[in-house]
């Protein structure tokens, strides 16, 4: 059994969001630098201390601003390929779904390294955006994958 592959037109905002996400990766190294310069981190140290922290405010900062690039990293990938295969599908819905989670990774970072609050607590706000836009994402790539493996025809078939 073989399934042909129709690439939908509105693609292309699928592929514009996936290199939206780069932007934001880019937007983080100088994000995250500034923070180290001002911390006076040295290469090629990746965080400041848990002591330090205690000491310096900056190196505080700098911690909550390099925690916010790899949970970036971390997610990357994963947002990648849900919306990639979501878009197959769904281009429109799936590029409005990566550009909520652009915006939340964003959001996601300025709350994190916000002087005014502990712990980073305004990161909560971000984090709230690029879920919805993750949750939509896992949700569109499922419906994508059901729709052509004809799995989703077989499941309501079974519940005539």
């Amino acid at each position: 059994m073989s399934t042909q592959l129709a690439i939908p037109s509105e693609y292309g905002y699928v592929l514009f969001t996936a290199y939206l996400s780069s932007l934001v990766g880019y937007w983080h190294m100088p994000y995250t630098a500034s923070y180290r310069k001002a911390a006076k981190v040295p290469y090629p140290n990746a965080y400041a201390t848990a002591a330090e922290t205690k000491e310096s405010k900056e190196k505080y900062l700098f911690n909550c601003a390099q925690r916010s690039h790899a949970t970036f990293l971390e997610h990357q990938p994963q947002f990648l390929i849900t919306l990639l295969i979501s878009g197959l599908k769904f281009p429109l819905f799936s590029s409005a779904m990566g550009v909520l989670w652009c915006v939340g990774r964003v959001v996601y970072a300025k709350g994190y390294t916000d002087p005014a609050k502990e712990k980073g607590e305004s990161r909560i706000k971000g984090s709230r955006i690029f879920w919805l836009g993750t949750v939509g994402l896992l949700g569109g790539a499922f419906g994508s994958a059901m729709s052509m493996t004809g799995l989703g025809a077989q499941v309501m078939g079974l519940l005539k």
